[in-house]
C-alpha cells in the first residue's frame, strides 16, 4: 500500500487522520486543480432493481493562452438489473472542451493521425457525441455546496445534511435525496500518477446513505428508493502546465461495496500504463474497510480483474468482474457485473470507463457475506499507435469467427455451413468429421495468421457513426473477416502464391480443390449471420443483401482483370512514355478488389444504422477512398517488404521485399515510374521484371531506384489526396462523435502506413 505520509499535505485538506468536517469540506475547493463529487446508488422502482452512478466534475487547467480556466462536467448512467439496459448522459461546458482540445493538440505521445483528427474536430466548438455541451454557464455557489452546471446538473446540501442531486438531460434525468446514515470516513491520500507532487488527491466518503426520489427515462418518471455511497475527491490538476502530459496513462480499479453484515469496503488499485510500450506499473493497491461498529481499517489488498469484455464503442477491454482479497482481515470477495455492457462512454475518460453495478459474494473471517456495489475500471486511453488501436477489434472478431468455424466439429456450426439449420437431422453423423476437415479446417488455417481486422472495424464504426449501438451486431465482424479470408484463399490458388500471412497457403496445405471449395463456401457465411442479426426486418435484409452481392460481383470482376494482367498496357506505356492508361487500369483493379469491399462493408453498417441517403452516399465514397488508399500503400510497402508480429514480440516477414515486382506484377509504383523516371531507366526496369524472372538482388535495386526518383512520394500523395477529397463531403453530413474522429484518423492511416 502506498504510504500516505509521503504525500505533501495540502493546506485546504482536512487534518491528517481526522474525520472531515462536511460543512467545511463538502463545498468547492478553489485552490484544487481537480474536484469530483461522486454518487452511486442501488435503487428499486416499478421496473425492478437498478443502479445509478453520477459525477459532478470541476477541473482547473491552463488554456492555449496559458491562463487557468474553470471547467465543469456532469454525467450520470443507470443500469437496469432486470432488462440489462443502460441509459444516461454526459455534459460539459465550453472551457472543458477547450481543455480537451489543448491536451490533444499538445500531446506528442498520441499518434499524429489521431492528434490531428481530434484537434480538427474539437476546434469548431462542438462536443463529440455522446458528450454534449452544457446549454448555459456553470454556477458554483460560495456559501456551501451549491452547484448548478448549466441547468442540466444540480447539487446542493440541505440544512439537514442531505444531498439533493438532480439531473435534467435530453433523454433522462432524476431528482434524488441522499441522506447520510453513517458519518464521513477519510480515505488514504494517493498520488494518482505515482510521483509525489504530481497528482496528489484527498478523498472522503459517506459509505451508506438512504436514497429517495424519482428517475425519468424518456417521458416516463418513476418513484425510486434505495441506498447509496457518496465520495468527494479534490487535489492537484491532472496535467499542470509546467509538466506537460505524463508519459503514462492513469489506470485503475475502484470497488465501492456495501455488505449485508453492515460492513463497507473501498478497494483500489492504481497504476500507470506507458503510452508507447503499453507496459503497466502498479502504484498502489489497498482497501479501506469500515466495520459495522464504525472501526476503520486501512490494509494492503489485491484486486484481480476477470470476465473480460471488449467494448465495440471504444475498443477498450475491461475485466467486468473482480476478485478482492484483504489478508489482514481474512476478507475474500468475488464481484460479478450484473451484465458486461456497463461502459460509460465519454471523452472525459479519454473514450470510456467501466462503471459496472455488481453483486458481491465471499467470506469475512470464514463467514459468508454478500452485498452490492459499483466496480469502476479505467484503462489506458491515449492512442499512441492507430494501427495497434484498431487491431484491438481482432480479438472480438476471432471470438465471432470461432462460433462460425469452431476448432472441433460442432453440429450447429456445420449445419449452418451446410444450409441445414431447418433440417439438422439430414446431416449424417458419419460425415460430420469429414465435413469439418474439408470445409472448416482450411478456413481456420487461413485465419490463423489473422491480420489487423480493420475491415471489421469499419463495419462496427459505420453503425456507431449514426448513434446506433453496434453490440447486437457483433456476429457481423466474423462474417466480414471470413469473406475477406475466403477471397484470399481463392486469390492464392489463382496467383499460385505459396505463402499467406507468413504460413503455407491453403492450397499448398490442403490441395487446390479443397481450397477452392472452402474459400468459395466462406462467401455464404454472411447469409447465416444476417438472418441472426436482422431476423425480423425483411426489407432491410434485402437492402443489405444487395450491398453484399455488389461486393462479390466487384471482387470477381477485379480478380478477372488482375488475372488478365496489365503487361500489354505497361508495354505501351513504356514505349510511349504515357502512364495514364496503365495507371487507370491499376486503379480500376484496386477499386474493384480492395476498395469495393470496404465501401460495401461501410454501406451495410450505415443501412443497419438507418443513415440518410446523403450520409450513405458520402460514407460509401469515403470508405472507397480509404480502401483504394490502403491498397496503394500496400503496393508501396511491397517495395520494402512487410512484417508482422509473430506472437513472441519479434517480427516475421509476410511478404519479401519487392515480391510483386519480382513476379512481374504491374502495381502503382511501377505505373507511376513511367512518368517519373527517364525513359531508358523505365524500359530497363520493366524488361528486367516483366516475365517474372528477375533475381532478388535485381528487384531490390529497382525498388531503391523507384524510391529515389520520387515514385513512393507520388503514390502516397495520390492516396492522401483521394482521402482528403472524400472526407470533406462526409464531414459535412456526419454528426461529430468519437467514431467520426477515428474514421478521420483511419483515412490518414490508410494513406500512410508503416512497414509493420
Amino acid at each position: 500500500m502506498e504510504d500516505s505520509a509521503a504525500i505533501r499535505w495540502r493546506p485546504d485538506w482536512p487534518e491528517r487522520g481526522a474525520a472531515p468536517d462536511l460543512d467545511a469540506h463538502d463545498r468547492p475547493h478553489p485552490g484544487s486543480g481537480v474536484e469530483r463529487w461522486w454518487f452511486g446508488a442501488d435503487l428499486v422502482g416499478a421496473d425492478g432493481p437498478s443502479g445509478l452512478v453520477c459525477s459532478f466534475l470541476r477541473n482547473r487547467a491552463p488554456t492555449a493562452t496559458g491562463d487557468a480556466a474553470e471547467a465543469h462536467a456532469v454525467l450520470w448512467f443507470r443500469s437496469g438489473a432486470r432488462d440489462r439496459a443502460r441509459d444516461g448522459e454526459s455534459w460539459f461546458d465550453a472551457p472543458f472542451l477547450e481543455q480537451l482540445r489543448c491536451a490533444a493538440a499538445a500531446d506528442p505521445a498520441v499518434d499524429p493521425r489521431v492528434r490531428r483528427a481530434y484537434t480538427e474536430a474539437l476546434g469548431d466548438g462542438r462536443a463529440p457525441l455522446p458528450d454534449r455541451l452544457l446549454p448555459a454557464p456553470a454556477r458554483v455557489g460560495g456559501g456551501g455546496l451549491d452547484l448548478d452546471f448549466g441547468g442540466v446538473g444540480r447539487l446542493r446540501r440541505d440544512a439537514d445534511g442531505g444531498y439533493l442531486v438532480e439531473a435534467d438531460g435530453e433523454h433522462s434525468g432524476f431528482a434524488l435525496r441522499f441522506a447520510p446514515l453513517l458519518p464521513a470516513v477519510p480515505q488514504p491520500a494517493v498520488d494518482l500518477h505515482g510521483r509525489a507532487g504530481r497528482g496528489a488527491a484527498y478523498a472522503y466518503c459517506v459509505p451508506r446513505l438512504a436514497v429517495t426520489g424519482t428517475y425519468r427515462h424518456g417521458e416516463r418518471t418513476s418513484a425510486v428508493d434505495g441506498e447509496g455511497w457518496y465520495e468527494h475527491t479534490f487535489g492537484d490538476a491532472w496535467h499542470p502546465a509546467t509538466a506537460g502530459p505524463p508519459a503514462s496513462d492513469l489506470v485503475g480499479t475502484w470497488a465501492r461495496l456495501r455488505l449485508d453484515n453492515g460492513w463497507h469496503v473501498l478497494a483500489v488499485r492504481l497504476g500507470g500504463t506507458d503510452v508507447a510500450s503499453l507496459t503497466t506499473e502498479e502504484h498502489a493497491s489497498f482497501a479501506l474497510v469500515c466495520a459495522a461498529d464504525g472501526e476503520r481499517t486501512e490494509a494492503a489488498a489485491s484486486l484481480r480483474g476477470c470476465d473480460p469484455w471488449t467494448s465495440l464503442h471504444t475498443l477498450n477491454s475491461y475485466g467486468t468482474g473482480c476478485d478482492i482479497e484483504v489478508p489482514r482481515l481474512r476478507l475474500k470477495l468475488r464481484l460479478r457485473a450484473w451484465f458486461p455492457r456497463q461502459e460509460t462512454p465519454s471523452l472525459l475518460f479519454g473514450g470510456g470507463m467501466l462503471q459496472a453495478h455488481v453483486s458481491v459474494t465471499g467470506t469475512l473471517d470464514g463467514r459468508a457475506v454478500g452485498g452490492t456495489g459499483v466496480l469502476e475500471v479505467l484503462t489506458a486511453h491515449r492512442v499512441a499507435d492507430f494501427e495497434r488501436h484498431i487491431t484491438r477489434v481482432r480479438d472480438v472478431t476471432l471470438d465471432e469467427i470461432a462460433r462460425l468455424y469452431p476448432a472441433r466439429p460442432e453440429r450447429p456450426a456445420l449445419e449452418a455451413r451446410a444450409g441445414l439449420e431447418e433440417r439438422p437431422h439430414e446431416l449424417e453423423e458419419l460425415v460430420v468429421a469429414d465435413l469439418h476437415a474439408a470445409l472448416v479446417e482450411p478456413v481456420r488455417h487461413a485465419l490463423a495468421g489473422l491480420g489487423k481486422s480493420w475491415r471489421s472495424y469499419v463495419a462496427t464504426a459505420a453503425i456507431e457513426l449514426f448513434g446506433v449501438d453496434s453490440e447486437p451486431y457483433r456476429p457481423l465482424l466474423g462474417a466480414v473477416e471470413v469473406l475477406h479470408t475466403g477471397n484470399l484463399v481463392i486469390d492464392d490458388v489463382e496467383d499460385r502464391s505459396p505463402l499467406r500471412r507468413g504460413r503455407p497457403a491453403v492450397h499448398v496445405e490442403f490441395g487446390e480443390a479443397t481450397a477452392i471449395n472452402a474459400g468459395t463456401a466462406a462467401y455464404f457465411v454472411f447469409d447465416d449471420v444476417l438472418h441472426r442479426v436482422l431476423p425480423d426486418d425483411e426489407r432491410l435484409r434485402l437492402r443489405v443483401y444487395r450491398a453484399y452481392l455488389q461486393v462479390l460481383r466487384a471482387g470477381h470482376a477485379g480478380q478477372a482483370l488482375d488475372i488478365a494482367g496489365h503487361r500489354a498496357a505497361m508495354d505501351a506505356a513504356v514505349r510511349t512514355g504515357d502512364a495514364e492508361s496503365v495507371l487507370r487500369r491499376v486503379r480500376a483493379v484496386h477499386r474493384l478488389k480492395t476498395a469495393a469491399p470496404v465501401r460495401g462493408i461501410a454501406e451495410i453498417g450505415a443501412l443497419i444504422a438507418g443513415a440518410e441517403q446523403a450520409q450513405l452516399r458520402a460514407l460509401r465514397d469515403y470508405a472507397e477512398a480509404v480502401g483504394l488508399a490502403y491498397q496503394i500503400n500496400d503496393d508501396v510497402m511491397d517495395l520494402r517488404g512487410v512484417t508482422a508480429p509473430d506472437g513472441t514480440g519479434a517480427a516475421r516477414p509476410t511478404k519479401h521485399t519487392a515480391e510483386d515486382l519480382r513476379a512481374g506484377k504491374v502495381t502503382m509504383p511501377l505505373a507511376h515510374a513511367v512518368a517519373l523516371l527517364p525513359g531508358r531507366a523505365v524500359r530497363d526496369m520493366w524488361h528486367a521484371v516483366r516475365d517474372g524472372a528477375a533475381d532478388q538482388q535485381t528487384v531490390t535495386e529497382i525498388a531503391r531506384a523507384l524510391e529515389k526518383h520520387g515514385v513512393v512520394d507520388a503514390c502516397l500523395a495520390e492516396a492522401r489526396g483521394m482521402v482528403e477529397r472524400a472526407w470533406r463531403p462526409l464531414q459535412a453530413v456526419l454528426p461529430l462523435s468519437h467514431h467520426s474522429v477515428l474514421l478521420r484518423a483511419l483515412g490518414g492511416y490508410a494513406a500512410r502506413r508503416e512497414r509493420e
